[in-house]
């Protein structure tokens, strides 16, 4: 027996101890991921606290769903509730990026259903941890009663149910007209119906979004484990944004529903490349933000001229649709762009440039930057199409980063296609836009910022905004 025949068996020996254990590894941080999610919609539905703060102004049964009072020795003190949800916040930031690496070790049935596991389990608990959800239906309930809420607040509507549970009772609505048409009919539900309505809706959404990832890492020649890993269990995306049930899933669904009909087009007929126009400019009739995406999912076509047509079909659709059902009227984006977060890029831009904050320039050189990487964006899809995949991700981390207005949940925007584009140039955006977005959102961002010197409300710009969003919210 010589050295060779020895040597072989080792190696085998070897490679099947690290896929062995590359599974054990995978399996724990899935775990992991499921269980802090768990234990984050069981604190919430234990009772009225800081988790949830809906369920503060309204204790109904309906509002914390099925698993209320499974933690009944769950602590009553809001700042050591908010440290335990920052731990399981850093709990699944670990897993995710663990799982992210490890998932090609396990099956592919067994990561999806990880993943989709880990997305039902939020239908299960109350919104967490703020009232977009309530917003919705309030500004449907407008429209419901024939008054316009692009021109309108709601604060000059009836004061329905869902309207206590509401926040933005002086702010036109920024939401697009296809979003607004689809609550119209859950606002004229009694409020529990609409709301676990909605609550199907977005993880519906997500589990589509999911499935569209899967399909196109298989098409793309990805691992579709590392693919639903990344897009799936983000802390950020999972927990603030499926768990808050806000509205943007169902036009991420849309953006990656164009994207695979770019590919079906390839081998299916121009049909596809139509479909591909249209569904962006859906995505962008539900969420406006989407609308930079629209020129390359155009360019990325094999017919350019047949996407742009199916693309102009939808925007008259969308625009017969503003101008019959809201008399005209556009989404109030342009002041929801005033709003500013603390840590925001143009914030903290503005901050350190000696604009005190995210003043008018500073905004203003924000909406440059996006319009400089649109261009950019659009330029390499002209070269090349088969880059489109990589530049709508660097578009949206772009929209991301432009905005003063940020809220964690919208690195769902660009994260499925930083799972699935080559080079994994978006990767490291991901994950750094998770840990800035996390903070941003903690609990504990206020103390943060205080304890490195910085109090955003003390300079004029920083004073002027805080003024101003408190006028919008009551």
């Amino acid at each position: 027996m010589n050295a060779t025949t020895l040597v072989q068996p080792s190696r085998v020996a070897a490679a099947g101890l690290s896929r062995a254990l590359g599974a054990v590894v995978a399996a724990g941080a899935l775990l992991a991921s499921l269980g802090a999610s768990l234990w984050l919609v069981l604190a919430a539905a234990e009772r009225p606290s800081v988790l949830s703060p809906p369920t503060m102004r309204a204790a109904d049964a309906w509002l914390f769903g099925p698993l209320h009072g499974l933690l009944p020795h769950l602590s009553t003190d809001p700042l050591r509730l908010r440290a335990d949800f920052t731990v399981a916040l850093v709990i699944m930031l670990a897993a995710w990026l663990i799982a992210w690496v490890s998932a090609p070790s396990l099956p592919t049935s067994v990561v999806a259903t990880a993943v989709a596991a880990a997305q039902l389990v939020w239908v299960l608990g109350p919104p967490q941890p703020l009232t977009d959800t309530f917003n919705y239906l309030v500004y449907g309930g407008m429209a419901a009663h024939g008054l316009n809420p692009y021109t309108h607040i709601p604060l000059q509507a009836p004061h329905g149910a869902a309207y206590a549970l509401s926040n933005w009772h002086h702010l036109e609505s920024p939401y697009g007209p296809l979003f607004t048409l689809l609550t119209e009919p859950l606002a004229r539900l009694p409020l529990p119906d609409a709301y676990w309505a909605w609550k199907l809706i977005v993880v519906g959404s997500a589990l589509g979004a999911l499935a569209l990832v899967w399909w196109l890492a298989k098409r793309f020649g990805r691992s579709p484990q590392r693919a639903l890993a990344c897009a799936g269990l983000c802390p950020v995306t999972l927990a603030v944004g499926i768990g808050g049930f806000h509205n943007d899933m169902p036009a991420v669904l849309c953006v990656l529903a164009a994207v695979a009909c770019l590919l079906r087009g390839r081998d299916h007929g121009w049909g596809w490349d139509a479909g591909a126009g249209a569904l962006v400019v859906a995505a962008a009739g539900l969420k406006p933000s989407f609308a930079v995406v629209a020129p390359l999912i155009v360019l990325g076509a094999d017919r350019r001229l047949i996407a742009a047509a199916g693309a102009a079909g939808a925007t008259l659709v969308v625009g017969l649709v503003v101008l019959v059902m809201f008399d005209g009227a556009l989404p109030s984006v342009g002041v929801q762009d005033q709003l500013v977060n603390p840590l925001s890029l143009p914030n903290i831009i503005g901050a350190l440039t000696g604009h005190g904050g995210a003043d008018p320039t500073i905004r203003g050189y924000g909406r440059d930057a996006l319009a400089a990487a649109v261009l950019l964006a659009c330029a390499l899809v002209l070269w090349r199409r088969r880059w489109a995949v990589g530049a709508i991700g660097l578009v949206l981390f772009a929209s991301v980063l432009s905005l003063s207005w940020v809220m964690p949940w919208y690195l769902a925007w660009a994260l499925p296609f930083a799972a699935l584009a080559r080079p994994r140039v978006l990767a490291p955006l991901a994950i750094v836009g998770c840990v800035w977005l996390g903070v941003a959102g903690a609990p504990q961002m206020p103390r943060l910022v205080h304890a490195i010197g910085w109090y955003p409300t003390r300079s004029a710009t920083g004073h002027a905004n805080h003024v101003f969003s408190g006028r919008l919210v009551s």
